[in-house]
């Protein structure tokens, strides 16, 4: 089957559109390059690892039902699964997609330019040192997309974030001071949504991932995302 069929197949089995919100990338305004000399060949395998497309719709049905019908979760975690299993045909089903989950995609450098990779995923999966690593990236990236996650490496940028995460987008927090560093202020965020039954979780080996979510339904998010390695906490 060539890769016009699949993306056919892929779009008329995924369907529902939960972009409405996101301006595509203005291609006219984009450089498309290569950052990595060559790419990986091989495909990710779950094998061995325990974790299926049905523990990814859980993970987006459990930080997601608030905000996204049945439809919308369905199609995010069909689009997780391929980017799970195939980052080479992500990249190129939802390439509009693919390109936004970058981190600053859109900034330009001095020469008024937009670069950005042509294969995002199949890039951070060629950078992924095994399929573990990449499953954890692959999963931030979209539902950081998705306003389910975030990754901020200050409490600037974790205070801004919060703005724009689907739970938290209309709460007022503190300003930021000299001391404050992601852990922390999530630590002062908590204060202020938890008497809402809201929590934010962060990555609890000192990386900067984070999401938040019904307290009630934090335990059984935990117990799946520890499925794929990787551990949270309350901080």
């Amino acid at each position: 089957m060539n890769m016009k069929r699949i993306t056919l197949l892929l779009i008329a089995i995924i369907g529902f559109n939960v972009n409405g919100w996101s301006q595509d990338p203005d291609y006219t305004t984009l450089v498309f390059k290569n950052k990595l000399r060559e790419y990986k060949k091989k495909k990710p395998s779950l094998k061995g690892i325990g974790f299926d497309k049905n523990q990814i719709k859980n993970i987006v049905d459990l930080l997601g039902s608030p905000y996204y019908s049945d439809d919308e979760i369905n199609d995010i975690s069909e689009r997780i699964w391929l980017a799970f299993i195939d980052p080479k045909k992500f990249d190129f089903v939802f390439k509009d997609l693919a390109i936004r989950t970058v981190p600053n995609w859109n900034k330009k450098n001095y020469k008024g330019q937009i670069v950005v990779d042509p294969n995002p995923f199949l890039a951070e999966w060629t950078r992924a040192d095994g399929e573990t690593p990449y499953f954890q990236r692959a999963l931030n990236l979209i539902l950081t997309h998705y306003k389910l996650m975030g990754y901020s490496e200050d409490a600037k940028q974790t205070k801004k974030h919060l703005r724009k995460l689907l739970y938290t987008k209309k709460f007022n927090f503190k300003p930021v001071s000299s001391s404050d560093w992601t852990n922390s202020y999530l630590q002062a965020a908590n204060n202020v949504i938890q008497n809402k039954g809201l929590i934010a979780c962060i990555d609890a080996n000192g990386k900067y991932e984070y999401f938040i979510c019904q307290t009630d339904k934090k335990e059984e998010i935990l117990k799946l995302f520890k499925k794929l390695d990787w551990e949270f906490m309350v901080p």
